[in-house]
């Protein structure tokens, strides 16, 4: 199989050597290579070009690995030049808009268009990355990445867009957690207490994550009053600790919105459901759904 890849940058490169190695004719495509990549091409004995024109035709599968401001004008000069029995896989870090308007346009020329979320630090894991994909050709694209051990985890009845909107969100999620967690344990480090808060945090590996999450919003809606009180005395001692407190202004920020809104209309059900948390918290910051 052909496989022309757009963007020698790291992601590029780390995919580049395990389909050589499996036994895919590889190209290069980027605009300017770096001495890095000229060097890893030369050592694979790879070819490198820098006009997408000149590369994607023949290839029977694109994948594209250039950065996400340049993703949606990259993707379109690609599709003008594919045949309609090309895979193009976009592994940018683009917009998901970006990528569902490239994704009509692939449609509207009959070329398959997946979308493939990076989900770790792919500098550390390299091709182990988990991957997390959607699109037109998802099935091509699943033996594309396990044939090289590459694990890749598709959005049950997504389509193109929907794995790099769901990367944004795990973002929020963890680089949220990661913030938190540093404010919090430098705190624990400094009162030599570490050990003890790991301990005291046991108890929610008792529970699945989607449960604890669900038991976050459910009662976050009812107790935020409540919760407002012990997340100032937390900010409180943390600065009475001499300690940066960075995260803990917003989290007050939020819990006072929430207390305030709860206050002007009061939720109907006093242990209410997931589903019922959401339709007051969308209805209490005036979002439609």
């Amino acid at each position: 199989m052909k496989i022309g890849i757009i963007g020698a940058g790291e992601v590029g490169l780390t995919y580049a050597r395990p389909w050589s190695v499996a036994g895919h004719d590889i190209v290069l495509c980027d605009l300017k290579p770096s001495p890095r990549a000229q060097a890893f091409a030369a050592e694979l004995g790879l070819s490198v070009s820098t006009v997408i024109t000149e590369v994607v035709p023949a290839c029977d599968v694109v994948v594209s690995c250039v950065f996400g401001t340049v993703s949606l004008a990259v993707a379109e000069q690609a599709l003008r030049s594919m045949n309609r029995s090309t895979l193009f896989v976009d592994m940018t870090t683009a917009d998901p808009s970006q990528i569902r308007i490239a994704a009509a346009h692939a449609a509207e020329l009959g070329v398959a268009y997946v979308d493939v979320a990076i989900l770790g630090a792919i500098a550390l894991t390299h091709e182990k990355t988990n991957l997390l994909g959607a699109g037109v050709g998802i099935e091509r694209v699943i033996s594309l990445f396990t044939s090289v051990g590459a694990p890749l985890k598709v959005v049950d009845g997504g389509v193109a867009g929907d794995a790099a909107a769901l990367k944004i969100l795990r973002s929020v999620f963890t680089k949220g957690m990661e913030a938190l967690t540093i404010e919090c344990f430098m705190a624990a480090e400094k009162q030599g207490v570490t050990d003890k808060l790991h301990d005291a945090l046991s108890d929610i590996d008792e529970a699945s994550l989607r449960d604890f999450l669900g038991a976050l919003i459910r009662t976050h809606v009812v107790h935020a009053p409540r919760r407002l009180k012990e997340v100032e005395e937390a900010e409180r001692q943390l600065r009475a600790a001499d300690m940066p407190v960075s995260v803990l202004p917003g989290v007050k920020a939020l819990f006072q919105r929430t207390t305030d809104q709860i206050v002007a209309n009061p939720p109907d059900a006093s242990a209410p459901s997931l589903k019922e948390a959401f339709e007051w918290l969308f209805k209490a910051n005036g979002i439609s759904r």
